[in-house]
């Protein structure tokens, strides 16, 4: 791991997340990197900004093969609601950056890569925003566990069709392939 502090912030770079870089670009188009990068930056950006603006303070930001994660000082309780709005800020400023890209006649890889990355952190995975709020919604309450079953059923429906893009298209879509089954997993574990 490799670790600093900016303005009492700690940084996080684990092992797992230059792997996860090496297969992108071993797999990708490495010219697509820097817009992929943006747009990860500007989905943890709009997390970040919906902490600041909900009195909360950033203790680390930590990345790895799982993704990014935001780590939050200790500060008692947080309400459902600035949770939640903590949750869909990261995609809402994928998807305002998508919109404003797209509106000022811009296509490629960066705007679609914006909303590529506000789909994907919305998908059901408990490491992801989607699953967050799912778990959020439901931690607790009579369906707990009706939606946990009903979770892992999408989740093997997301690999099953990953496996089959590709079979049919090839190695443009085995990362794909890879996330959702090391998303699975990761769930799993939990």
């Amino acid at each position: 791991m490799i670790s600093f502090r900016i303005k009492g912030c700690a940084v996080r770079f684990y092992f797992s997340f230059f792997v996860f870089n090496a297969l992108i670009f071993i797999l990708r188009d490495s010219r697509l990197m820097l817009a992929f990068y943006t747009a990860c930056a500007v989905h943890e950006s709009g997390h970040m900004m919906a902490i600041l603006l909900c009195g909360g303070r950033i203790r680390a930001v930590e990345l790895s093969g799982a993704g990014i994660r935001i780590v939050m000082r200790k500060g008692g309780i947080v309400p459902v609601r600035s949770s939640l709005f903590v949750l869909l800020a990261g995609p809402a400023a994928n998807i305002i950056v998508f919109l404003t890209v797209k509106l000022a006649g811009c296509n490629g890889a960066f705007p679609l890569l914006d909303l590529t990355a506000a789909v994907y952190n919305m998908l059901p995975y408990s490491s992801l925003d989607g699953g967050a709020v799912i778990a959020l919604l439901t931690a607790g309450t009579s369906v707990e566990r009706a939606a946990d079953t009903v979770l892992t059923a999408v989740k093997l429906i997301i690999i099953i069709c990953a496996a089959a893009a590709a079979y049919l298209w090839g190695s443009a879509a085995v990362p794909l392939l890879i996330a959702s089954a090391a998303l699975f997993i990761g769930d799993i574990r939990r």
